[in-house]
């Protein structure tokens, strides 16, 4: 639980620090509204546990200060999410809780317990969890199609980043970033939060923890993890310093532009690989398991999926309630693929559908995304590049969505 949740001792300081008057208990103040977004309330006491889990989660003050502004989004992600037709599933949101739970070593029932004797319930930690995967399936749905980056928009991305077509060949690192990024005149604020961070961020989990929570790169969904890259590929400020981690060990913040810090994670440290081979076929593909086999309800499914996506990546929508390990995207050499897989995909143009297969109890709607060479992904970092851009496309269109949701949204304050 260090650095992740406050320690027992200090819970009960913050149970204190937080209590309300008898007096406005017996007056049910708790339950008066602080907000009505769209005529729904929100109440006194859901701000209170909202600003109790932050505190908790050793959050900056602003944040626990933002509470309500935050509930407020809240609210409007589920009213976008119900527009559309979507809802976290009771399996998402346990699995959200336990991966979240696990960041410190801990069960989602030991998490809640903790949470709980501080003065927080379990039902709070369920809707900031569930408010987190839906608000992503909505903006996945909508706009993961258009975020995509192009094989060509990587490949710039890679020569802007400085990554040459001869690649250092030394050793190479598997990192996680938290980059602390403000404007050019704010650099005193940036230090100053990339300093507190570097107090919090003190191992693995409580690094993933501080990615999701501070950092502003485009990792920070995946807890600031990076792909295996060679230690040469590194601006020359980085490199040093990261050279001379040892494997868990994290840098101190150090400047990387105006503005902006940056802290690395070092997980593991490995001599450079054998290159790939050129020209190999790479399929990238989907693969979504409706349980149930080749049951009439199921072939249902599959032809309702089949007749509302165009690509791979509106499957996140349409398949918003199919479990995590049941719709998977990825790409591999043919040569990898199973022989009834390979010889199906090889029926496929892309974005076509097939649902031949099976697996287990269940039927696989398989779509080809894309065919192609397989590139050499041992020096330079592609699919994080990839990812990192997605991500920071899809974030700028959820700031947009959210700031149209509140625009159109009745919002009062009694």
């Amino acid at each position: 639980m260090r650095n992740f949740l406050i320690l027992p001792a200090l819970a009960v300081a913050a149970i204190l620090a937080w209590s309300v008057p008898a007096p406005v208990l017996a007056q049910g103040g708790l339950f008066a509204a602080r907000a009505f977004v769209n005529d729904r309330a929100i109440t006194e006491y859901e701000v209170q546990q909202r600003q109790r889990f932050l505190t908790l989660l050793n959050a900056p003050p602003e944040m626990v200060s933002g509470a309500l502004e935050a509930l407020i989004d809240d609210r409007l992600r589920a009213d976008a999410a119900k527009a559309m037709g979507m809802e976290a599933s009771a399996e998402q949101v346990t699995a959200g809780m336990t991966e979240f739970a696990a960041r410190a070593n801990l069960t989602a029932e030991q998490f809640v317990a903790e949470l709980e004797k501080a003065g927080v319930s379990g039902e709070t930690f369920r809707d900031f969890v569930a408010a987190g995967i839906v608000w992503r399936d909505v903006v996945r749905a909508r706009f993961a199609a258009r975020s995509r980056p192009t094989d060509a928009e990587v490949e710039r991305a890679i020569a802007e980043e400085g990554f040459g077509g001869e690649m250092p060949a030394g050793p190479r690192v598997l990192l996680s970033e938290i980059i602390i990024r403000r404007a050019p005149e704010e650099d005193a604020r940036a230090r100053l939060l990339a300093e507190r961070v570097a107090k919090i961020a003190t191992s693995e989990a409580s690094f993933d923890t501080a990615a999701r929570q501070y950092s502003s790169a485009g990792t920070r969904a995946e807890g600031g993890k990076l792909d295996w890259m060679a230690l040469g590929s590194l601006p020359e400020q980085v490199r040093g310093r990261v050279a001379a981690l040892s494997p868990g060990e994290i840098s101190p913040p150090m400047q990387v532009g105006p503005g902006a810090y940056a802290l690395f994670l070092l997980r593991e440290r490995a001599k450079a690989p054998a290159t790939l081979p050129e020209g190999v076929e790479a399929l990238e593909y989907a693969q979504v398991l409706l349980p149930g086999g080749r049951s009439e309800a199921t072939l249902a499914e599959a032809a309702r999926i089949r007749t509302r996506v165009d690509t791979c990546d509106d499957l996140y929508g349409v398949a918003s309630g199919v479990p995590a390990d049941r719709l998977l995207v990825q790409t591999q050499p043919s040569s990898a693929l199973p022989a009834d897989l390979r010889a199906e995909l090889s029926r496929l143009d892309a974005n076509e559908i097939s649902t031949s297969l099976t697996r287990g109890d269940a039927l696989m709607v398989l779509m080809l995304c894309s065919r192609g060479p397989l590139l050499d992904t041992s020096t330079v970092p592609r699919e994080q590049i990839r990812a990192r851009l997605l991500n920071e496309r899809l974030v700028a269109f959820a700031e947009s969505f959210m700031a149209q949701l509140r625009a159109e949204a009745v919002i009062r304050y009694p």
